[in-house]
């Protein structure tokens, strides 16, 4: 729901709407218009304000682009000017960052074995150690 009808059904005026939320009547005014976007701080009040109602979804430009692929629509157009394959290397940069995030996630939950593994060494050394050739 648009932030002017929910105030429509409400009969609640823009400055009363405004004074609820903590902002400006000409601020929320410009919201109403499209001139101006709400950040983050302010979307959470809203969402508060009208329980639901109206939600960071309705702020958003009908044109602007919904997605990550239509955002970087036109970077991977001058990707593939250049020769490159810009679906290659987005698999490529997922593909590098789920491996970084199950490294990470398994270090996390395996940190305390890790730990008393390394106390175990510096106390007794290593097993076999005297055929390591290293």
């Amino acid at each position: 729901m648009k932030l002017d009808a929910f105030l429509a059904a409400q009969a609640m005026t823009q400055a009363a709407f405004a004074a609820r939320i903590g902002v400006s009547g000409p601020t929320v005014h410009r919201w109403i218009a499209g001139k101006a976007r709400p950040d983050w701080k302010a979307l959470g009040a809203i969402e508060r304000e009208t329980k639901g109602a109206v939600t960071y979804r309705d702020f958003r430009d009908a044109a602007a682009p919904r997605g990550m692929a239509d955002a970087q629509a036109p970077l991977a157009a001058e990707a593939r000017s250049l020769g490159l394959d810009p679906e290659a290397i987005a698999a490529k940069a997922v593909e590098e960052a789920v491996r970084a995030e199950k490294a990470r996630r398994w270090l996390e939950d395996n940190k305390e074995a890790i730990a008393a593994w390394n106390d175990w060494t510096e106390q007794n050394e290593l097993p076999l150690a005297k055929y390591r050739m290293f």
